[in-house]
């Protein structure tokens, strides 16, 4: 927040000093009252020529000062009480040196802290009070005198005032500027963790299917010329697979191509959302690429949060997919347990040798171990993907049936097609 002291947030009657017109105005309009009253003044009262020169020139001496309150509060309060007691010297206290110390008092009083402008106040108060009292022959609690001691008073509290409307009115200027840039910067992230959405469900779906395409595809060259059923079956498989493809990528095209990201366009990305309901589906496309799952279940399965379901098909669909395309002996092995909190998803394939690698294994962490990770760190869990030193690779998730997130973490549905991307916890992927 600005600071609060300085001249530059003060209104316009608080100085000149600063940008427009109205304060220049305001400035000179105050600093050629204080002579031109003055003048007034010893006019009405007959003092003689010399006195009145006299008090004239104080009074312009402290106009001129007024002009600069702004910048120099207290110096221009000091030259004011000064001017107060010159004017005594030459002839009396004359009232338009007075209000212009007033002035000044409420200008000390609505730039500088409270505690400074109180004992400025003070001090102007008894110099006041002590320079009327000298003209007065009256009793000290006579009104005349006591005046000034209230208008000393009066200043202050005015200045304080407008000292503490100007600090909240800076302050909510403050809190609103920091809440739009908040929304901007909330904007920017949903922007980018919709990306991420789309991208990790982009990656997974068509990774799958480009890789039902390879392996049919590389069945059907062989069978060519001598099993027209085995073509004829492959490809079919192929191209039932690129239309999916297809499908989804002009989803995607529609989702990023429109103005907003509205419910209806997220929700044609998949449809439905799949689940471990679809398991035996997922496990049928694998086999018509050659790879045969063994599926073995522990406990009794349970209902599961959407997007905790999504999250443990896709895992699945991934790992089998990596043990399609880079594993060896066309066979995995999956076991799913269920126990009382979490669903343990754990898949298992031997992977080529590479005679280059130290461990006689090539691991590349691509984009679906990374997607994977991302997904389970979403629902709260925890997933380990690696070699196990005998040349099987292990992808072992353990996925709760609800989401859950560290305390103080606010998280969306994060992976459920037509909702928002939720935020990822901070020790999410590796």
């Amino acid at each position: 927040m600005a600071d609060v002291d300085g001249f530059g947030a003060q209104p316009w009657f608080v100085g000149s000093d600063g940008p427009g017109p109205a304060r220049l105005v305001a400035g000179i309009a105050l600093g050629v009252s204080v002579p031109a009253l003055a003048l007034a003044s010893v006019i009405g009262n007959h003092v003689p020529i010399a006195r009145a020169l006299g008090i004239v020139g104080i009074a312009l001496v402290v106009g001129a000062g007024l002009t600069c309150r702004a910048r120099w509060p207290l110096g221009v309060l000091f030259v004011a009480l000064v001017g107060v007691v010159a004017s005594v010297l030459v002839d009396e206290a004359n009232p338009p040196l007075i209000v212009a110390s007033e002035i000044a008092v409420f200008t000390v009083a609505c730039l500088r802290p409270r505690r400074l402008a109180a004992a400025a106040a003070l001090g102007a108060a008894v110099v006041l009070f002590g320079a009327v009292r000298t003209d007065a022959t009256g009793p000290m609690t006579e009104p005349r005198i006591l005046i000034v001691v209230v208008w000393t008073a009066l200043a202050f509290a005015l200045g304080v005032v407008v000292r503490t409307q100007r600090a909240y009115v800076m302050a909510l200027a403050e809190r609103a500027r920091r809440a739009d840039e908040t929304r901007e910067q909330e904007a920017r992230t949903r922007v980018a963790e919709e990306r991420v959405r789309i991208a990790r469900e982009l990656h997974d779906v068509v990774a799958h299917h480009i890789a039902v395409i390879s392996v049919h595809a590389g069945l059907a060259r062989r069978a060519v010329g001598r099993d027209p059923a085995t073509v004829d079956a492959s490809l079919g498989h192929v191209q039932e697979a690129a239309r999916t493809v297809l499908d989804e990528l002009s989803a995607v095209l529609r989702v990023l191509r429109s103005n907003g990201v509205s419910e209806p366009v997220l929700e044609l990305l998949t449809e439905p959302a799949p689940g471990l309901d679809r398991l035996d589906e997922l496990l049928a496309t694998f086999a018509t690429t050659g790879l045969t799952v063994r599926t073995r279940t522990t406990g009794r399965p349970r209902d599961m949060d959407r997007t905790c379901d999504l999250a443990a098909f896709r895992i699945i669909q991934e790992s089998l997919t990596n043990a399609s395309k880079h594993g060896a002996g066309g066979q995995a092995v999956l076991n799913l347990v269920h126990s009382a909190d979490v669903i343990t998803i754990a898949v298992s394939n031997l992977v080529r040798l590479d005679p280059d690698a130290s461990t006689g294994v090539r691991v590349t962490a691509g984009h679906g171990l990374i997607g994977m990770r991302e997904r389970v760190a979403a629902c709260g869990g925890s997933l380990t993907a690696q070699p196990d030193g005998h040349g099987v690779f292990r992808v072992v998730a353990v996925i709760p049936y609800q989401p859950v997130h560290p305390p103080g973490t606010t998280t969306r549905a994060a992976d459920e097609p037509g909702r928002p991307l939720g935020r990822i916890p901070s020790g999410g992927p590796g």
